[in-house]
């Protein structure tokens, strides 16, 4: 949930391999009034030939703006982390677009690499509305709706997305629980950022539970190092009946797994699997760096010794792809 200024993400531009079957994508926009449009990135299966192409910060092999292959494709909505933007897993977006997904990508608005004007709880409220607005655009105005089996969508966050997700499925934060777990916990990141004078204000201990929107459309969620898991009220976060499944980094400081995965763990009803991934840390989720850029941005793109992450994504990607398949039927 660490925030990287812009410089750096315009940086972050990563070349992805050809996918096991093609995937077509798009690069659209979802009108926000009053505020700024989302922009969304869109992978999907398609028959159309594939190409090396750079569109924006990204470039990857994929078919522009081909057409959709397939019908009754369930819908997966990922949720990017603090600062980082919709192509910040397109892996992982291409690979579940190999496997017969569509998958759409915002960049949140206020919480991006280029926009970072939203204070932490301001962000917070936002980015499960935007979630739910992008689901609207996708299920009601997107041309190529008609491949799409609406009943069927899934959810995958990572960091800040994983908070959203979170409150997309029915949790409530209870910030009455941040100063006494950050006076416990001293190390956790968010304890010594800027969130923390805002989240440790009696006005966000006193939010009703009504400004949190969720969407119950989402019959399936994938958390990857899931921030602020320990500010999540138990009773609601036991009500929640979808499936789960839960990864996290042994070494991650930013989002340790001891007060986020293991709370998950225990107030969840219905976590499939859970996975602490050894020698992981939180940038491990982020797709894989070319060696130019490892060697640029050490925050994000260098591991723990030892640790290999594109060995890791391809069985991370698969894992995803494979819950998914088991916990989303098309109608």
């Amino acid at each position: 949930m660490k925030r990287l200024s812009a410089a750096i993400m315009a940086m972050l531009v990563v070349a992805a391999a050809s996918s096991a079957g093609a995937v077509g994508f798009q690069y659209l926009s979802v009108p926000e009034p009053p505020a700024q449009p989302i922009n969304i990135g869109i992978w999907y299966p398609s028959d159309a030939p594939v190409a090396p192409t750079f569109l924006g910060l990204l470039a990857q092999t994929v078919a522009v703006n081909a057409a959709v292959a397939g019908h009754d494709l369930p819908l997966i909505v990922i949720s990017h982390g603090t600062g980082g933007w919709f192509g910040s897993h397109y892996d992982t977006a291409q690979a579940l677009a190999a496997a017969g997904f569509v998958v759409v990508a915002p960049t949140h608005p206020g919480d991006n690499y280029k926009d970072e004007s939203a204070n932490g709880l301001r962000s917070m409220i936002d980015r499960p509305r935007q979630i739910r607005q992008v689901l609207d655009y996708m299920t009601e105005f997107w041309p190529a709706r008609v491949h799409l089996a609406p009943s069927e969508i899934g959810f995958y966050g990572f960091s800040a997305g994983g908070f959203t997700g979170l409150v997309a499925i029915g949790g409530i934060p209870d910030w009455k629980q941040f100063a006494p777990h950050c006076a416990d916990d001293p190390p956790e990141a968010v304890c010594h950022q800027g969130v923390a004078a805002v989240l440790s204000r009696p006005k966000a201990a006193t939010m009703p539970a009504a400004i949190w929107e969720h969407d119950p459309r989402i019959k399936a969620a994938v958390l990857a190092a899931p921030g602020f898991a320990f500010a999540f009220d138990p009773p609601t976060l036991a009500r929640i009946t979808i499936p789960v499944q839960l990864w996290g980094g042994a070494d991650d400081e930013v989002v340790p797994v001891a007060s986020n995965l293991t709370v998950l763990q225990r107030f969840l009803p219905h976590v499939t699997d859970a996975h602490v991934v050894l020698g992981a840390d939180h940038y491990s989720f982020l797709a894989p760096c070319t060696d130019a850029m490892r060697a640029q941005l050490p925050a994000i793109c260098v591991d723990p010794p030892g640790f290999d992450r594109i060995a890791f994504h391809d069985m991370f990607d698969k894992s995803v792809a494979a819950f998914f398949h088991a916990e989303l039927k098309p109608r």
